[in-house]
């Protein structure tokens, strides 16, 4: 991070006084704007600081933890609060009678939603990628999703854990959820519609207390509760029923708690709902400007109040900055279309209106709803907000309500900036739930308003009354009216992706326990809890390694082609998907498969899945071996045939042990191996006169030796990307001369990797080389430099090249580990492979 400017600080603390000076504000509520500045300033440098590798290192690091405390100082606030709430929602029960008609309605809510809305996803990468993140808090406790894994019985072994630039908040629920019911889909599945029916009565609680009249709350609620689009994702797992569950128990909270009566401790439960609310999407942290204007008249009490809430919010937030941070500058949708732009908020506006006008039918199911969108409700949602406006402009009525109403509404000119925000991209309608507890005000308190002052003027119980009816009417006359559109899953149907799911999941229900499905969205597969990795992964496999999945799933390896393995990307949308079908056809023609599957009439594509047998090219025995890792000084060693096969083990270097391999299955001890890092090379003779070597790395624990990798970062820098632990700079194995390798840093030359020693060690080892995935590097200079002096250089290594080392660092202090260029950066890839540290001299 750079010097702070004392230049640009004292000009910016001038400045602050003369806007003071200029709006008359007193000197308290001068302090009160520098120091909210001051903490926005001091944020935004953070964010701005933030590299995106920092970034994303925290997210999956310390995301979960971070809103586990907030979860925790959330609990802590209603308990703390729990007899003032009570006493508080005591003296604003509703009536007797609204609570009926409440009742009703969501009963009928309840019995339509469980008859005629299926439940199942609609927008499907999005919700599987919230199920595979919530799998992941609940069995690593880490902040992103697992991305490829293996189920092994109850328990998901995640293999590739990649971030997220969702929030974490229906994650983390799904989490808490999966302690008493079973992780994965059709768990989360059931955790949006109580969402749905207690934002209802949230909704209808804090409107009954700001509208002054429960029938006109009651109104509000029938409008939100009977629109489509809410109905159809409360049985999905869309993370915009959360967004609405907590905007309304927040509009609940703040209208049971008035700014004459707050106190400190209703903080307590405000601010980490703000942190869960902004962490059920990105755009939210623009919608917190109502939320302490609010408060207005108690945070200019003392000036370090409103300062201190804003620190706060920042703070449990932070999940969701730094999200934004790790994302910084990816161009992952858009195509030709600019990522944020007037045009799109224009384009957006206008396409958006005419979706929810919704007047032409879908010719399909004998013409259902095209949208889930009621024209009946557009046309009153924009005669109400016209009238209203007109109000507004002219008798200065709602004034308060429509400044709040402006700010709160900041997030949706972002999303309406974006390239997405177009209804016409049909996954993307789900976004207009965000304005949905708005669209909803604005009906009912329009209609009102009208019938209050046009049509009965002074009558305004009965305009109450009247607008109460028309929305219960509407909300489920409508529903009743549409009911085809509803059971046809209307909009969704559409949507192959959904049906491939749906079938891939009743079909692979009959494949062995421990198959392993190879698929363009692994993290959708772990969700319905089926073993996945993408075909990129696979491709990536050695012989090796698919002998070893081959040996762990029983043969039971499948390829499955669905919608994203046929065509190419459309860089003419605005949104941009991904396509797989370079990999799998790759796949196809490297490896023997059988065809268990193709199903052509029902998706448009041929749906298809293939066993794969074995390898092109590679000896049937080689693929068929299976080597463990070493765990407690033994390792298993398998097959997947008959015949006996004699092998030697060789440990550094030196014949350990001849043996031959009969059963399926054996196991070799290698308990007698010294401390420290011990590399294991198995020769294997296979009967069709082939060697087939493969290797293995453990690391014997002592006081004497470390790992490199045990020790921190204590600085690095590196030309290009950054370094990475057990992994080559492009996060594949190691691999230097066709020998893989497991510990160590991959980096890219020019690098330099900075190490405080813990404890005084006499020898450092390491195999040096090129990456073999960097063939066209110009060759490498390593360097070991101990506190200031080099203690070894090597010679140029070029591809292929290796050398093993062992250099004396003896009383260094600080060991810096230099990957030297040669005429250019390019494809450097320079690998400090089976580095650790010994006691003494060799």
């Amino acid at each position: 991070m750079a010097k702070p400017n004392l230049f640009a600080i004292f000009f910016y603390l001038y400045l602050m006084q003369k806007i003071i000076e200029k709006l008359g504000l007193s000197r308290k509520d001068g302090i009160i704007v520098v120091l909210v500045f001051a903490v926005l300033g001091v944020s935004f440098s953070i964010f701005n600081a933030l590299s995106v590798v920092t970034a994303r290192a925290w997210d999956i690091q310390w995301g979960y933890y971070a809103i586990l405390l907030t979860f925790v100082v959330m609990l802590v606030g209603f308990v703390f609060n729990a007899k003032d709430f009570i006493c508080r929602l005591r003296n604003h029960l509703p009536s007797k009678w609204s609570l009926i008609v409440l009742s009703a309605l969501l009963v009928f809510f309840s019995v339509f939603a469980v008859n005629h809305i299926g439940n199942t996803h609609r927008v499907l990468s999005d919700e599987t990628s919230w199920e595979s993140m919530g799998l992941q808090m609940y069995f690593a406790h880490t902040g992103g999703i697992c991305n490829e894994g293996l189920w092994e019985g109850e328990v998901l072994d995640c293999k590739a854990e990649v971030n997220n630039f969702k929030g974490k908040a229906l994650g983390f629920i799904y989490s808490l959820v999966f302690q008493i019911a079973e992780p994965g889909r059709d768990t989360a599945l059931a955790v949006n519609f109580p969402l749905f029916l207690l934002s209802l009565i949230a909704f209808f609680l804090a409107l009954s207390v700001w509208f002054k009249n429960e029938w006109l709350a009651l109104a509000a609620t029938a409008f939100l509760g009977g629109m489509p689009i809410y109905l159809l994702q409360s049985r999905s797992a869309s993370t915009e029923v959360l967004y609405i569950a907590l905007l309304t128990l927040l509009m609940a909270w703040y209208a049971l708690v008035p700014s004459k009566n707050v106190h400190w401790k209703h903080f307590l439960v405000v601010v980490p709902l703000l942190g869960f609310f902004a962490q059920t999407r990105q755009e939210t942290v623009f919608a917190f400007i109502p939320f302490a204007l609010f408060y207005w008249r108690y945070f200019r009490e003392e000036f370090y109040r409103l300062p201190l809430f804003v620190l706060s919010v920042v703070a449990v937030s932070w999940p969701s900055i730094n999200t934004m941070a790790a994302y910084r500058g990816y161009d992952f949708q858009g195509g030709e279309h600019a990522a944020h732009s007037i045009d799109n908020f224009i384009f957006n506006v206008k396409s958006n209106i005419n979706v929810m006008l919704n007047f032409d039918p879908d010719p399909a199911f004998g013409g259902v709803l095209k949208n889930p969108f009621y024209s009946t409700f557009t046309i009153l949602l924009l005669f109400s907000t016209a009238w209203l406006l007109l109000r507004l402009i002219v008798n200065r009525r709602y004034v308060r309500g429509a400044i709040l109403g402006f700010f709160f509404s900041l997030q949706i000119f972002v999303i309406l900036f974006n390239v997405s925000g177009t209804f016409e991209i049909d996954i993307n309608q789900r976004y207009v739930l965000v304005a949905l507890p708005l669209f909803a005000m604005i009906m009912a308190l329009g209609l009102k308003d009208f019938l209050d002052t046009v049509v009965f003027p002074g009558k305004h119980d009965k305009a109450c009354y009247i607008t109460v009816g028309v929305a219960v009417l509407l909300s489920v006359g409508l529903a009743i009216h549409h009911v085809k559109s509803f059971d046809s899953n209307m909009l969704y149907y559409k949507n192959k992706l959904l049906v491939e799911e749906d079938y891939l999941n009743t079909y692979l229900a009959k494949f062995p326990e421990k198959s392993i499905f190879i698929y363009a969205r692994p993290w959708q597969m772990l969700a319905s809890r089926h073993s996945s990795f993408s075909e990129r992964t696979f491709m990536n496999w050695t012989t090796d390694d698919f002998s070893r999945w081959m040996q762990w799933s029983h043969g039971n390896i499948y390829l499955v082609r669905g919608q994203d393995g046929y065509g190419n990307v459309d860089r003419s949308s605005r949104v941009v998907g991904f396509k797989t079908t370079d990999q799998i056809e790759t796949i196809l023609e490297g490896y023997k498969l059988k065809r268990v599957l193709q199903e052509n009439r029902l998706f448009g594509y041929p749906l298809t899945v293939h066993q794969i047998l074995a390898k092109k090219g590679v000896s049937m025995f080689a693929q068929n071996l299976s080597i463990g890792e070493v765990v407690n000084g033994t390792v298993e060693v398998g097959k997947l045939f008959q015949n006996t096969i004699s092998y030697d083990v060789f440990l550094n270097d030196s014949l350990w042990v001849h043996d031959s391999l009969a059963k399926p299955l054996d196991t070799l001890s290698l308990t007698g191996a010294k401390v420290g890092l011990q590399r294991v090379k198995f020769a294997f003779y296979t009967p069709d006169a082939e060697t087939v070597y493969v290797f293995r790395d453990f690391f014997k624990e002592d006081r004497s030796v470390a790992l490199l990798t045990s020790l921190p970062l204590a600085s690095k820098t590196q030309a290009w990307g950054e370094p990475q632990i057990g992994k080559s700079v492009e996060q594949h194995v190691m691999k230097l001369d066709g020998e893989p390798f497991s510990y160590g840093f991959g980096s890219h030359a020019s690098s330099n990797l900075a190490f405080d020693m813990p404890r005084n060690f006499g020898m450092f080892h390491a195999t040096i080389g090129l990456d073999d995935e960097s063939a066209c590097g110009d060759g490498v200079e390593f360097s070991v430099v101990g506190d200031g002096r080099e203690l070894f250089r090597s010679k140029k290594l070029y591809s292929r090249d290796r050398e093993n080392i062992a250099v004396s660092v003896a009383g260094v202090k600080r060991l810096e580990l230099v990957a030297i260029e040669g005429e250019n950066k390019d494809c450097d890839h320079a690998d400090w492979a089976n580095a650790w540290f010994s006691a003494g001299a060799i």
